[in-house]
């Protein structure tokens, strides 16, 4: 099958779109542990070397990440994840990275597989909505969060404390 060069176009501006959020993502996680109390509590009960993949389908667009230490950090690559959060094509993938479709609408809809302890996984997926709305604004997470958490901090300085890894 023959793909046009449009959508070529397309599909890598979507992997390169979704390797920033990722990127933010993790950033998301850190900032959060660090300053958010729920985040805080849900990551404090992840075992040390808990660690969990969130991965578009596409080569190398994915995040790994790993408590260490009581840290979070991210990874290149790792043999049997606690979770793995795998999308079932990169349209699905960039439909939540870009604060259109939730988390647990997408789970409900089938687009992506889950493998691991649901327990663990629903709890690293209340992290991922808790640093959805320090990173997305309200005009978007009203549509695509169940309940809207209360915030330690405002969306810049979300993006600053990330950016300088404060």
């Amino acid at each position: 099958m023959k793909i046009s060069l449009k959508k070529k176009f397309i599909i890598k501006i979507k992997n390169e779109i979704s390797k920033i959020v990722l990127f933010f993502l993790y950033k998301g996680f850190k900032v959060t542990y660090k300053h958010d109390d729920n985040v805080k509590k849900e990551i404090d009960s992840w075992k040390n070397g808990f660690s969990a993949v969130i991965d578009t389908g596409v080569k190398n667009t994915k995040l790994i990440i790993k408590k260490e230490n009581n840290k979070i950090v991210k990874l290149k690559k790792i043999e049997n994840p606690d979770i793995e959060i795998k999308f079932k094509s990169l349209e699905a993938a960039f439909l939540i990275f870009t604060g259109r479709l939730g988390v647990s609408k997408a789970y409900a809809e089938h687009r992506f597989t889950l493998k691991g302890e649901i327990g663990k996984a629903m709890s690293l997926v209340r992290c991922i909505d808790i640093v959805e709305a320090y990173l997305f604004p309200n005009i978007i997470t009203k549509n695509i969060l169940k309940y809207k958490p209360q915030k330690s901090m405002g969306i810049i300085r979300t993006y600053v404390f990330a950016l300088l890894n404060i």
